[in-house]
């Protein structure tokens, strides 16, 4: 939907000066230093899917904030395009758009919520909600209707008379997130959005962002500093330092596999349970680690090597039809069915197992270890038996944030 090639952003009196320098390889502080000039994005470049989340983070002074102006021009871009792929209007280069198109691509196809919730203080709130509409040309029964549906998705319907003194700073972003999606825009802007406010409030506001890109699949680049907002948010994360974008990727490659020095100190506090997937610790279901023993009607028996009291029974097209605990039949079930009695079980079976699908994060897996003191076999998509996880995988995946999957 969006796609930036090369965006740069010079400030200064003569931002042609600076490219020669960058080629050099001079730093942002020592073009500073020799030039006055601040280099706040550097030839950023990135895609963003139809219905993606698109999480820029970094530091303070990264040029994240930046970047994402430029997107929408409220920060005129020195080089670069940024382009909107609209089924409606085709391709457009955003950074040569006229006024006039800018104007109408910022009303009815680009929203932004800002860090500091930019609520009107004379308007009610309905009358905030319904701003951009207002500046759409939308009628007045319309614009009502509109406003106070998405008032009503933000958990607002019977705020819609007040104004925003009289709202906590949570309701107030609630607010100018009902603004934003009542427009109708395809593509919302969200600069630190959550940043002010109180973290229980925070989280809450994650929640109601996750719940409306569901019901709405809107396209939405977020910008934060938070690392664990953007692990729970983000489809994927574009890392920046120093106005460059330094790693792209989601958030599971981001953490298992940070490029630099500066991306792994980001991560390296990071909780890896709620990110990293059953797929990257489980043990490989291969010869290597396990080992046929025997057959019985229409499967095959295996085992991890060195633990030939546990057995899978596998059919022709790898899918675990049975497995046996010393010698006993154990059950199989589905790892979602299991984590309600996992929370409340007074002990661990031995006569159960659970299954997980490939993508199920860690957080997961070690509920259905509450549940089981067997490993939770890992099926692919088609239901296949890919690998399973047991104790050594999941302190490896938690701890080192890699797994034996990793070594393949």
């Amino acid at each position: 939907m969006i796609r930036a090639e090369g965006v740069t952003k010079i400030f200064g009196p003569d931002p042609d000066s600076v490219p020669p320098l960058l080629k050099q390889g001079k730093t942002k502080d020592e073009i500073q230093a020799e030039t006055g000039h601040v280099v706040g994005v550097n030839n950023a470049s990135f895609q963003v899917g139809a219905g993606e989340v698109f999480v820029i983070m970094g530091l303070s002074g990264s040029g994240k904030s930046t970047l994402i102006r430029c997107i929408n021009r409220l920060i005129e871009p020195t080089y670069g395009k940024i382009i909107l792929d609209d089924p409606e209007f085709g391709d457009q280069d955003i950074a040569s758009m006229d006024e006039q198109t800018l104007r109408q691509m910022r009303s009815s196809r680009m929203s932004m919520v800002f860090q500091h919730f930019a609520l009107f203080p004379h308007r009610t709130v309905l009358s905030n909600v319904v701003y951009g509409l207002e500046v759409q040309g939308r009628d007045k029964a319309e614009r009502e209707e509109l406003g106070k549906k998405y008032l009503e998705m933000v958990g607002l319907g019977g705020w819609g008379d007040h104004y925003p003194n009289e709202l906590s700073g949570g309701m107030q972003q609630r607010v100018g997130l009902a603004r934003a999606v009542a427009t109708e825009a395809k593509i919302l802007l969200m600069d630190e959005p959550f940043s002010a406010l109180d973290p229980l409030i925070k989280v809450q506001m994650q929640d109601e962002l996750i719940k409306i890109q569901r019901e709405l699949d809107r396209t939405i680049l977020f910008i934060t500093h938070d690392l664990d907002e953007a692990m729970r948010i983000g489809d994927h994360i574009a890392i920046m330092e120093a106005g460059e974008i330094v790693q792209i990727g989601n958030p599971e490659e981001i953490l298992v596999n940070p490029k630099t020095e500066y991306v792994a100190n980001f991560v390296e506090h990071a909780d890896p349970t709620g990110v990293i997937t059953a797929s990257t610790v489980a043990l490989p279901f291969k010869d290597r680690h396990f080992e046929a023993s025997g057959e019985e009607q229409d499967v095959t028996y295996w085992h991890r090597k060195g633990y030939p009291e546990i057995r899978f029974g596998v059919d022709k097209d790898g899918k675990l039809k049975r497995m046996t605990f010393e010698g006993n039949n154990v059950s199989i079930h589905a790892l979602e069915t299991c984590i309600n009695e996992a929370d409340n079980a007074p002990a661990r079976h031995t006569d159960a197992a659970v299954y997980c699908q490939e993508d199920t994060i860690l957080k997961q897996v070690m509920r259905g270890r509450a549940y089981s003191e067997l490993p939770v076999v890992v099926n692919d998509s088609e239901g296949r038996m890919t690998g399973v996880i047991d104790e050594p995988e999941l302190i490896n995946g938690i701890l080192e944030k890699r797994g034996y999957a990793q070594d393949d």
